[in-house]
């Protein structure tokens, strides 16, 4: 009987030995099982955090959208600016050119109205001095004669 008691002491420390270790097995499990809890935890913040960090890049979407539309709307704004300008400079330089012909073709008929007019005072005053002159010549064969009859009328003056 001493035989079967130490065998059955000997089966029972063995059970006692496996049931610690099952004992270790689930304290472990168990922490295991805590840690898994912490990175659940952790996890589901972190996953909060990413919401809300998607709703951040969402609203940053949302207002790069509409800050490209008011630029393209500025840019077309822009454009069509640029587009009368280019037009008014067209109309600018067709009314140079027009302004330049009109003065280039107007001088002409300008120069000849004006010589026509310098002529016809050079001939008016021609006339006038040829006049000045045929009196200025009367005056001076006058003159002449009459200095003659003066010369005549003093050489009978010293006679007598």
């Amino acid at each position: 009987m001493e035989q079967i008691l130490k065998q059955i002491l000997d089966e029972l420390q063995h059970v006692n030995h496996r049931l610690d270790r099952l004992e270790k097995g689930q304290e472990n499990l168990h922490t295991e099982q805590e840690k898994t809890r912490s990175g659940l935890d952790s996890l589901r913040v972190e996953q909060g955090r990413t919401q809300s960090g998607l709703e951040s890049l969402t609203l940053g979407q949302e207002s790069l959208r509409a800050e490209q539309e008011r630029t393209q709307s500025r840019l077309d704004s822009l454009q069509l600016g640029q587009e009368k300008l280019q037009q008014g400079q067209e109309k600018l330089q067709l009314g140079l050119d027009q302004l330049k012909d009109n003065l280039i073709n107007g001088l002409g008929p300008y120069f000849e109205q004006i010589e026509k007019h310098i002529e016809a005072k050079t001939d008016d005053i021609k006339d006038a001095l040829k006049e000045q002159q045929g009196v200025i010549d009367v005056l001076a064969a006058r003159s002449i004669k009459h200095e003659s009859e003066i010369k005549e009328i003093n050489r009978i003056l010293s006679k007598n």
